[in-house]
């Protein structure tokens, strides 16, 4: 990615312009980005699909990594919400990134597969009747599709993403 790039998307301008974005809502999308693009090692867009929207419209789209595609979503799903509250949701993506590299890295086929299954058995549940453990099949797939998708075992887990994890579920747990 160019180092002339903004640290909040250009999609993300207008919301700011129209004060939709406090100050630590933007401080906490930035930091959104520079952690969800540590985490992917997985393109967001491919280079073939990247050439292919360059050459039809002869721009280079403004969500490139998927920091920008985390950071845009956030934004502009959650910015009526407190800062508070902002932050919060910015803290549990980070803490189900960490999740999912300590959940999925170095397991066996099997065990993917299990989860997939899991998950597809409570899917065809109507979410109205859910039981926790159907939230905790769809919330498990959903790590997976992130562990997949954005290539996230291939970097190891850094200590302070380590220490940040287990004081977050101590807060979790005293709440």
């Amino acid at each position: 990615m160019a180092d002339n790039k903004s640290e909040l998307n250009p999609e993300l301008f207008d919301m700011m312009r129209r004060g939709q974005l406090s100050a630590n809502k933007i401080l906490s999308l930035i930091s959104l980005r520079e952690l969800v693009d540590k985490f992917a090692s997985k393109p967001f867009l491919e280079e073939e699909k990247l050439q292919e929207i360059k050459a039809r419209t002869g721009v280079e789209p403004d969500i490139l990594t998927w920091g920008d595609y985390f950071q845009t979503e956030i934004a502009s799903r959650y910015f009526d919400k407190t800062d508070s509250d902002f932050s919060k949701i910015v803290d549990t993506i980070r803490f189900d990134l960490i999740s999912a590299h300590l959940i999925f890295s170095n397991k066996p086929n099997y065990f993917v597969d299990s989860v997939r299954g899991q998950a597809l058995v409570s899917k065809s549940i109507d979410n109205s009747f859910w039981t926790l453990e159907d939230e905790e099949n769809v919330h498990l797939e959903i790590l997976l599709d992130y562990y997949d998708q954005m290539g996230i075992g291939e970097k190891p887990l850094s200590v302070s993403d380590r220490v940040w994890y287990e004081s977050f579920e101590l807060k979790q747990e005293a709440v």
